[in-house]
């Protein structure tokens, strides 16, 4: 029988670094511990919720609202779902947090909208966001906020081409001591 040692290498960026299995032994008391942290983090997470873990997300409003514009039945109908749901998706990524900050039928009007002018399917003359309970200024804020967000994308691509993405706990926090010793704010 032949023995065999691993080595892993860390993915730190440092040279040379190795991390040997044995490191990655935990204790049954330290898991334990863990888990009832974990357990009672939980707990008081859904306490401040009150218990109220439903989510309402925009998809299925979106595919209503375009039915009852009539416009899915169009021959376009489909890639305009196709990029409301882009739209929506993008979105999820936006540091304006608008799905923290905006109700599900506005976020699906706002996409509608946007898909509309890129696609050029015609929507109603008449001010339709209104009957989906929407305001103007607040459907022109998300306009906005889903069209910045390739600009944003870039802007990130350009600051992480030169970095690398942190992926363990130690290339977080070192990435962390940087930032502190650079004063990146974000």
């Amino acid at each position: 029988m032949v023995a065999v040692e691993y080595v892993i290498t860390s993915n730190s960026g440092q040279p040379g670094v190795e991390q040997r299995p044995e490191s990655s032994f935990v204790s049954e008391g330290s898991f334990e511990t863990a888990r009832r942290t974990l357990i009672k983090t939980e707990a008081r997470i859904l306490r401040t919720l009150g218990y109220q873990t439903h989510v309402a997300l925009p998809y299925t409003l979106c595919i209503n609202y375009l039915q009852t514009l009539g416009v899915v039945t169009a021959s376009s109908g489909h890639d305009l779902a196709k990029h409301a749901f882009a739209h929506l998706n993008t979105a999820l990524l936006s540091p304006q947090m608008v799905y923290l900050t905006h109700q599900p039928n506005t976020l699906a009007t706002a996409a509608i909208y946007l898909s509309a002018k890129e696609v050029d399917v015609k929507l109603p003359e008449v001010e339709w966001w209104e009957v989906f309970d929407v305001e103007r200024e607040e459907l022109g804020f998300l306009v906005v906020a889903m069209t910045s967000m390739p600009g944003f994308a870039k802007q990130e691509a350009k600051i992480w081409a030169e970095r690398k993405v942190p992926l363990t706990i130690d290339d977080l926090q070192s990435e962390l001591g940087w930032r502190k010793n650079h004063e990146v704010t974000d």
